[in-house]
């Protein structure tokens, strides 16, 4: 997978629009952050503090539900990428916004894709981030299988790193990247 190649996709296909957003309590927004690091591309993950009472262990993209405070989507997910994190994505490193994402408990979810120079450093919340994984990414997208969990009217994917299951909304993120870096 080429990242000169996907930023070109995302620019054009899935333009940065920043909007307007109202308060729902269902409306959240992810940052996805590739970078190369050692000729590879990755991607940052992190699976969530065991302890939460919602979706405790899962694997995630840095990310939350959107609050009034922020305006809109972008502004959720940088915000929640640095509170999660400490990591301070700079908005012209943001080069895409992907379809919304809509999970079975009814969340919809808006991706956005960053293009880092170089890996980030990182400092995790430990009240919600349980572990950080930077991820091979074109590694991790040749895992993919089909969710044999879903139900059959749905195309579920599953992605595995190591012995961490990507499933639901993320593997549908990881799902539509992988069709950038298609030519």
């Amino acid at each position: 997978m080429d990242l000169f190649l996907v930023k070109h996709k995302l620019e054009r296909d899935f333009p940065l629009v920043q909007e307007a957003t109202l308060p729902h309590p269902q409306r959240a927004a992810v940052m996805v952050m590739l970078y190369p690091k050692p000729k590879k591309i990755h991607v940052l993950m992190t699976q969530r503090a065991l302890h939460l009472q919602y979706h405790a262990g899962e694997m995630c993209f840095p990310g939350g539900v959107f609050e009034e405070q922020d305006g809109n989507l972008l502004a959720t997910a940088l915000r929640e990428t640095e509170e999660e994190l400490a990591i301070q994505v700079e908005p012209k490193n943001v080069l895409g916004r992907l379809p919304i994402v809509n999970t079975r408990l009814g969340f919809e979810i808006t991706p956005f894709v960053a293009v880092l120079p170089s890996a980030p450093e990182y400092e995790r919340a430990e009240e919600e981030v349980g572990e950080v994984l930077e991820i091979p990414f074109t590694s991790l997208l040749a895992t993919q299988q089909k969710d044999v969990g879903s139900k059959p009217s749905e195309e579920g994917v599953v992605y595995w790193f190591k012995h961490h299951r990507i499933w639901g909304a993320s593997a549908k993120i990881l799902k539509q990247i992988s069709h950038l870096g298609m030519h």
